[in-house]
């Protein structure tokens, strides 16, 4: 979800100036416990590219921050005495291969159907879009999926925690969105792949965070879940009722980017320049992912406003938006009156989805609970400002049709 590059490989240790010489021993150890490592891995990702690509010899590697669920790394190869780089992405233990198929081939139909904001993926020596690369681990053999894509050019300016781009790039997102969504619509998926709508999603959210709150812990993160779950469970029911499940199958379907925020695009003179991470692409409604970019476009993250959703910017968002769909004279049109009407749903919808997905990551993985617990903080204030001023939310997208 982040977009933050450039980060070395570090160990960290515990270094006090009490003791130079003992620090400056371990300061030693260190250099060489991290030298050991980016060798190990500079080894390992030069054996990859060498065996599944074609791509030349791999001349260097670094850690691209991008993302909490997979890991990349941004790479530079060599082959005929021209330079090149490129996202190298080793995908998450259990990621399902059809969900990867998926990703791979809406990337693939984008170019054709001529959006070409976002990257291409690179095919290994034997024309498959990922490797599989056997590997052993304690709990016996299995192969990491591995992707390289083409690198974008362009600044990562922002992330989804710090998101307020300037009025220029928030106009110019919307049209980004827009585009994507008027160039896909009608492209039908790939394979057997299929994952639940959020209308689906909300029902399994409830159980999940019943469960998670019963087995909550001591750290900063638990305690306030635990403290915050019966209001979130609530909300979570009453969203259950509206929009209908037939009301929802009649709304616009295609394959949503579901992670559209200002730390998955590159900028260029303030203008976007690419569009990247489809790992969260699936087919569902297309305000959905509307309400999901406004929620991430436009809801404040810093001191007294954290929760708030800056309304300017959704009339901004949703003005730019409307506008090309009704320029472009595309099939896809605008929003139309049941999406709209939809939308401060969808936006509540969005906002349960990120934090069902902070949820489940910090129960699953165990992260840092101070981090987490910031990531939440702001979903239950977001959740609790949009109660507070639905009647205002709703009559202003109204407008917009």
């Amino acid at each position: 979800m982040r977009s933050i590059r450039g980060s070395k490989l570090v160990c960290q240790t515990s270094i006090t100036p009490e003791n130079s010489e003992g620090n400056a021993r371990k300061k030693e150890e260190l250099t060489h416990v991290k030298a050991i490592i980016e060798s190990s891995l500079f080894e390992y990702l030069s054996y990859i590219v060498s065996k599944y690509y074609d791509l030349g010899k791999l001349i260097s590697v670094e850690r691209n921050e991008t993302g909490y669920v997979n890991i990349s790394y941004d790479i530079e190869t060599l082959r005929g005495g021209e330079r090149k780089q490129y996202i190298l992405r080793c995908y998450r233990k259990g990621t399902h291969e059809n969900k990867i198929k998926f990703e791979h081939a809406l990337m693939k139909e984008l170019p054709e159907r001529g959006f070409h904001l976002a990257p291409s993926v690179v095919v290994t020596k034997d024309g498959s879009t990922y490797a599989k690369v056997p590997e052993k681990f304690a709990e016996g053999n299995r192969a990491t999926c591995i992707a390289v894509f083409s690198y974008l050019l362009g600044e990562d300016r922002y992330s989804w925690d710090a998101p307020l781009c300037t009025s220029e790039e928030l106009t110019n997102a919307a049209e980004v969105l827009a585009l994507y969504h008027n160039t896909i619509f009608g492209w039908e998926g790939a394979g057997n792949w299929k994952e639940p709508r959020i209308i689906e999603q909300i029902p399994l959210m409830v159980k999940q965070w019943r469960a998670h709150a019963k087995n909550a812990g001591n750290s900063v993160f638990d305690l306030y879940f635990a403290e915050h779950s019966n209001y979130l469970l609530e909300t979570l029911k009453e969203s259950i009722h509206y929009p209908t499940r037939a009301a929802y199958d009649t709304l616009p379907h295609l394959a949503i980017h579901g992670d559209y925020h200002p730390g998955n695009l590159k900028f260029l003179n303030r203008k976007i320049s690419g569009l990247f991470d489809f790992d969260w692409a699936k087919m569902d409604a297309r305000c959905f992912d509307v309400g999901l970019a406004i929620t991430y476009f436009c809801s404040a993250w810093e001191g007294s406003e954290d929760g708030n959703l800056l309304l300017e910017r959704v009339i901004s968002f949703l003005d730019s938006y409307q506008k090309i769909e009704a320029e472009n004279g595309q099939e896809l049109g605008p929003l139309t009156s049941p999406e709209l009407e939809s939308l401060p749903h969808m936006i509540l919808a969005s906002n349960a989805y990120v934090l069902d997905w902070t949820i489940g990551e910090f129960y699953t993985t165990h992260p840092d609970a101070e981090e987490y617990a910031r990531y939440l903080q702001h979903g239950v204030r977001l959740m609790k400002w949009l109660g507070e001023n639905w009647i205002s939310l709703m009559d202003l997208v109204l407008t917009r049709r």
